[in-house]
């Protein structure tokens, strides 16, 4: 009778600690995946000085990626649309070793699905207000980063279904709405150990709004075109070398398990993407 009582209790010990480990395993990636998306809403809102919100950020450490659910990014105040800059899904591909280095390394970025709005406001625009209001980079980098401060460097960024419609200041017999369509940019070598995060958005952005310009030339205003072009080229100037040569040659059409202590490490080293850095 003492035996069976021992076995029993031995098995009750056994599936006590099972329920915790998992317990711990399921909260260590909930809160893996809370970073990842505080860090990149974080990131956005404060490199473009507006809102940014994502509906959903989840990390899978068996295959190493992250996907994105509707990013959204909002107006600058005074603009009738809400958002500038909505994104469908964006997976990244990385792995949790490149997660915990420095520079953080991702080796791609996919964003499919974007529709951007381009609104007229007086002599300016939405896109122009949010390049203009864009830090500069430090010339010389005197202050040290912050102690968890991490730099990322991604080697591709992919985006694919750009939709982008301008709303022009109301003309007589014409329309006051124009839209242009996208099928692909490619983009390469952004970031390295001393762009944070927000930076490289910064960047990512810039090179879109260039896009853009380019593209809609001869279908948009040339007013709004030239404005939005001047911008994009002084903020991506302002990054320094990594500004130069972002894009590549590409469609130029318009048309093993993770134990609990990787867990554990990842959760408090990821912060790292979020800290600022020191001015």
């Amino acid at each position: 009778m003492a035996e069976k009582t021992k076995k029993s209790n031995a098995t009750k010990v056994l599936l006590a600690l099972i329920v915790i480990v998992f317990l711990v395993v399921v909260i260590g990636l909930v809160s893996i995946d809370g970073i990842l998306k505080y860090a990149l809403q974080t990131a956005i809102t404060q490199q473009l000085k507006v809102d940014a919100s994502a509906s959903k950020v989840s990390l899978s450490i068996f295959s190493g990626t992250v996907k994105v659910s509707n990013l959204k990014i909002g107006n600058p105040s005074g603009y009738q649309y809400k958002h500038v800059l909505e994104a469908n899904s964006i997976a990244v591909t990385t792995s949790i070793s490149s997660l915990l280095s420095n520079p953080v390394e991702i080796n791609d970025i996919t964003i499919d699905g974007i529709s951007m709005v381009i609104e007229q406001k007086g002599l300016t625009n939405n896109l122009s207000d949010i390049l203009k209001s864009i830090p500069e980079k430090p010339k010389t980098e005197t202050a040290e980063p912050a102690k968890n401060a991490k730099g990322v460097h991604i080697s591709s960024v992919d985006m694919k279904n750009l939709s982008v419609t301008a709303k022009l200041l109301p003309i007589p017999g014409k329309s006051d709405a124009l839209t242009l369509r996208i099928a692909s940019i490619h983009l390469s070598n952004l970031g390295g150990e001393k762009s944070s995060l927000g930076e490289v958005a910064g960047k990512i952005f810039a090179a879109i709004s260039s896009e853009i310009a380019a593209k809609g030339a001869g279908i948009f205003p040339s007013d709004l075109t030239g404005s939005i072009q001047e911008n994009a080229g002084k903020t991506l100037e302002s990054f320094g070398e990594i500004g130069k040569g972002l894009f590549k040659p590409a469609d130029k059409s318009t048309d093993k398990p993770a134990d609990q202590g990787t867990q554990e490490t990842t959760t408090n080293k990821l912060k790292g993407l979020f800290e600022k850095k020191k001015n």
